[in-house]
């Protein structure tokens, strides 16, 4: 029913009898109204709908086409990057930028219509990956322009070789006029403000690429993108070699005035603390990048100097008094510090005193270079065989057969005893020279050749000069021996003590185990030594002085396994069997053992780690630095840390049958300076 408009709701009626008293109006319903609203939903809403579906298409077709592009973009980027053609490279990166924009922009028209099932699904994963690539143009674009940077600092070195006299490409540095190399060199130091900001800008974007990896849904981009991260990482070691050696170049190059340089032959075959037995040395005078002469000698020949001159009173270490029986520190003796710079510092003074005792004029020395055995033979590999005397060295036989020929053969041709070392320096010549000619096109390996060299431990360099020395430090190119951040730190260091040259078939492996003890912690560290050779020209029983680095504060328990005779012994008076010594900033345990011709023999070191360790502990978190000694072959590591607590994470991880538990296990090849960190 319906109520006309002028009809009264009057006070007291009810609904009843109003509904009785109405007069029934007749309504006419049209059919055509009836179907009016129907229709006009099913119009509106087809048009809505088909609206829609036309307006996603052109959308999705915006998105597409937009990710189309920046595909296309990308990949012709990866053809220019191959072909070192960084400009047309970034061109195309900007139209694959341009590309993402139109992709996104699509994507954002999407939206609105992304409560439609089949529409949303397609839109999610579009923009998960329009989201993820779209991080990476502008990481790629820093590269191509770094990339273009460098390349132009490269041709500008190209012609720079080529300044003067015409000089063709590829032309060995040390035929470059004077002037060149000075103007080189002076260039290559001046660029260190510049390689700083470009090894900063590698740096993000490596981390940015790396990122990406995360983010990536799409494995065509990863294919894009393995091309550049190729170049990065290329660029990013010459340039991590280029800074700290563009720091150290005024000195090294000597570019304001000669500086003379000694040169440590170091035989690791006769291992000594700072890499190996100092048989052979040089002097070497460099100016403008040029080397003006360098001469070798065989050590022996400079001690001969002061050979029962009683003005001459250097005192030898303990250990050498003992075990060598030679009381007087002469030069060949020198290496006894495991830190190449302390080391270089005691071999200079007494080279320097050894010559003044003389008579002689005493040189100036303006810092060393120490090479090892092992890098000698890394050397090779790289140049290429080389022959000297009739004598073809290679990478293989090197060792062995230098040894021989100052050791056995230089008697069977008549060669006088103090000149047997002379075929050192004739190798060395004719190593550098070869060295030296080595093309601008093989920088990269050469740089790689010393890099290895330097984090191996095998060379190292020193400097007088305090800040090219902080160069050296910060690039790890010094030998240097530190317990940095680390909570806890151990070093191993052997001294053949008259053994020939028995290092090669003598096979170490240190245990490390600490304990909680007493509130504290307890650390073992054992050093198996397994000797694998037999009696013969260049090989005799191992004895070894002994050091293990520890932290400083580390209190000595007990020796196991030491030979030490009564006449050194500990501050704390163990029977013959320990010194303690504080150096380098840590605490050092010392003692002597030896080892027959196959038999293996266990060294054991206990002692009680300082508080340090305990507050780091504590604070959930343990940093171990494993240091190795310079000169040594890699050998076998295994660490058994018991810390009564449980562990949260932990670097290098344990192998995941050792999850679970307090105690941290691994085992692992000590062939550089290793860090072990634990977080509880």
């Amino acid at each position: 029913m319906f109520l006309e408009p002028s009809e009264t709701h009057l006070p007291g009626q009810d609904s009843a009898e109003l509904a009785s008293s109405a007069v029934p109006v007749p309504v006419h319903v049209s059919r055509r109204k009836k179907w009016h609203v129907p229709v006009m939903v099913v119009v509106v809403g087809g048009v809505l709908f088909f609206g829609t579906l036309a307006y996603c298409g052109v959308a999705a077709t915006r998105m597409v086409n937009g990710g189309l592009a920046a595909r296309t973009g990308l990949l012709a980027a990866k053809a220019d990057i191959a072909e070192t053609d960084f400009e047309a490279a970034a061109e195309h990166l900007s139209a694959a930028h341009v590309g993402f924009v139109d992709a996104k922009n699509g994507a954002a028209m999407i939206r609105m219509a992304s409560w439609i099932p089949w529409v949303g699904t397609k839109y999610d994963a579009g923009v998960a990956v329009l989201d993820a690539t779209e991080k990476t143009v502008d990481v790629l674009a820093e590269a191509v322009g770094i990339a273009r940077d460098v390349y132009g600092v490269v041709a500008e070195a190209r012609a720079t070789l080529n300044w003067q006299d015409g000089a063709p490409q590829g032309t060995p540095i040390h035929e470059l006029p004077i002037e060149v190399k000075r103007t080189l060199f002076a260039r290559l130091a001046a660029s260190l403000p510049a390689l700083r900001t470009m090894q900063v800008k590698l740096n993000l974007a490596h981390e940015d690429l790396a990122r990406f990896h995360e983010l990536s849904t799409v494995a065509d981009f990863d294919e894009i993108l393995a091309p550049f991260e190729v170049l990065l990482t290329k660029l990013q070691t010459g340039v991590d070699f280029l800074v700290p050696f563009a720091g150290i170049t005024r000195e090294f190059a000597g570019l304001d005035g000669d500086r003379q340089f000694l040169l440590f032959f170091l035989n690791d075959t006769e291992l000594r603390p700072t890499g190996g037995f100092l048989g052979t040395y040089g002097l070497m005078v460099i100016r403008d990048g040029d080397m003006k002469s360098l001469v070798t000698d065989d050590t022996y020949a400079v001690d001969a100097l002061v050979a029962g001159n009683a003005a001459y009173t250097a005192t030898s270490p303990a250990p050498i008094r003992e075990y060598l029986e030679q009381p007087v520190w002469f030069f060949r003796d020198s290496m006894w510090s495991p830190d190449f710079a302390a080391g270089s510092k005691d071999a200079i003074a007494l080279f320097r005193q050894e010559i003044a005792a003389s008579g002689q004029p005493v040189p100036e020395i303006h810092g060393a270079f120490g090479m090892t055995t092992t890098f000698l033979s890394d050397l090779l590999r790289f140049v290429g065989p080389v022959t000297v005397d009739g004598h073809t060295f290679t990478a293989e036989n090197a060792p062995d057969l230098l040894e021989y020929q100052v050791e056995i053969a230089f008697e069977q041709k008549g060669v006088l005893r103090a000149d047997r070392k002379d075929i050192v320096g004739r190798l060395t010549n004719a190593l550098l020279d070869k060295l030296l000619e080595v093309p601008s096109s093989r920088f990269e390996e050469v740089f790689a050749v010393l890099v290895q060299g330097f984090t191996k431990k095998e060379i190292a360099l020193y400097s007088t000069n305090s800040a090219t020395q902080l160069v050296l430090d910060d690039a790890g190119w010094s030998g240097k021996v530190a317990q940095g951040t680390s909570a806890d730190v151990l070093m191993v260091v052997d001294a053949n003590m008259a053994s020939l040259k028995s290092d090669p078939v003598v096979k170490r492996s240190i245990d490390y185990r600490i304990v909680p003890y007493n509130g504290g912690y307890r650390a073992t560290a054992s050093i198996t030594y397994k000797h694998e050779g037999s009696f013969d020209w260049k090989t005799s029983r191992y004895r070894t002085y002994t050091r293990i680095y520890v932290p400083a504060g580390s209190e000595l328990v007990s020796v196991d396994g030491s030979l030490a005779n009564d006449a050194i012994r500990n501050p704390q008076g163990l029977p013959g069997v320990v010194t303690t010594e504080a150096e380098l900033g840590l605490t050092s345990f010392g003692t002597f053992t030896s080892i027959e011709p196959g038999q293996s023999r266990t060294l054991t070191f206990v002692y009680t780690l300082p508080t340090s360790v305990v507050h780091a502990i504590d604070s959930r978190s343990y940093t171990l630095s494993l240091l190795k000694q310079m000169g040594t072959e890699p050998y076998d590591v295994a660490l058994h840390l018991d810390f009564q607590r449980a562990l949260r994470s932990a670097v290098p991880p344990e192998d995941s049958k050792d999850w679970g538990n307090d105690v941290y296990s691994v085992t692992d090849i000590l062939s550089e300076n290793r860090e072990y960190r634990v977080n509880f």
